[in-house]
């Protein structure tokens, strides 16, 4: 994974830095990424509801109400309309032939949080990729999701998220903030430096339709294209797909992805991960299930691992 530094505020806010300290990003920004570090990194950040413009428009709407009171009063009490005040076709809040049909929602607790509803997320610059490169990062945006936005689980002895769960592991220690993984929602993570400035993880989270991750195969692939595109790999030189095929998880129908991710840093020893997306339909129709693990090039023990972890996954 990256470096700590000051890198580009992944919220797409523009000529802002956000603090990396290579587990979570700062709560602050600044416009000057040589300056020093920030005290107190935070989380990574998360829409916030814009109360001010919510507030101007809830005003505005009321002046609009009164005016409209003023001015049509005199019409509806004298007559002079020459009949009735129209009134909606739909009664009772019920029209038996509606012009659209919202989708239906699953009922009972959603792996999902409340989605907000501001505009969609920025489109952050994507890395210059050299021609020749094995496997170059696509153009479509990364989505927003919330990493943080945690499901109740049971404390058992294992890492819950999004519908999967594995094994705590021995030599891991858990991570706070999501681990960074800002595309998806429910994600509970292990993760294990294997030096100053890189660490292998482990996670499983969901993955929301709404965000565009639509049947396993294609959302395995949009994971990966952001995981190459993240600030985990901010020297990124290069992606080689290992092995994509169709599998399944306790029955259930899913999709692993497996892509050699190189980097050329001088603060890193570490070429670059070997990183396993495996995604996972487990029958809602508002998410998929994601397990997403990394570990160094030429580690042999924590590619084993790697692999022991994402076979061992089990169905929540």
């Amino acid at each position: 994974m990256a470096a700590a530094g000051w890198y580009p505020d992944p919220a797409g806010t523009p000529g802002a830095y956000r603090y990396w300290d290579g587990r979570s990003w700062s709560a602050e920004t600044t416009a000057d990424p040589a300056g020093r570090p920030p005290t107190a990194p935070g989380g990574p950040p998360v829409r916030r509801r814009r109360a001010l413009p919510l507030l101007i428009g809830a005003l505005a709407l009321v002046v609009l109400l009164v005016v409209g009171a003023v001015v049509l009063w005199p019409r509806l009490t004298d007559g002079t309309t020459g009949g009735p005040v129209p009134t909606s076709s739909v009664t009772g809040g019920d029209d038996s032939s509606p012009t659209s049909s919202p989708t239906p929602r699953p009922t009972g607790p959603s792996l999902l949080s409340p989605r907000p509803t501001t505009s969609p997320r920025p489109t952050s610059p994507r890395p210059t990729v050299s021609p020749g490169s094995p496997s170059a990062p696509g153009t479509a945006p990364c989505p927003e999701g919330q990493p943080t936005a945690r499901q109740d689980h049971p404390v058992d002895g294992r890492v819950h998220g999004g519908g999967l769960s594995f094994a705590e592991q021995p030599g891991f220690t858990e991570t706070p903030q999501g681990s960074g993984l800002s595309w998806a929602y429910d994600v509970g993570a292990q993760e294990k430096r294997v030096e100053p400035h890189w660490f292998s993880l482990l996670a499983v989270g969901a993955l929301s339709t709404v965000d565009g991750f639509e049947q396993p195969e294609q959302a395995a692939e949009l994971v990966m294209e952001c995981t190459a595109t993240s600030s985990y790999y901010q020297d990124f030189t290069g992606r080689d797909d290992l092995s994509s095929a169709a599998v399944t998880v306790h029955g259930h129908p899913g999709w692993l992805l497996r892509s050699r991710i190189t980097i050329d840093s001088p603060d890193i020893a570490a070429t670059g991960d070997v990183v396993e997306v495996l995604v996972v339909d487990l029958g809602s129709p508002e998410s998929l299930a994601m397990f997403w693990g990394a570990a160094p090039i030429g580690d042999a023990a924590l590619g084993d691992q790697l692999t022991s972890v994402r076979r061992s996954l089990r169905v929540d």
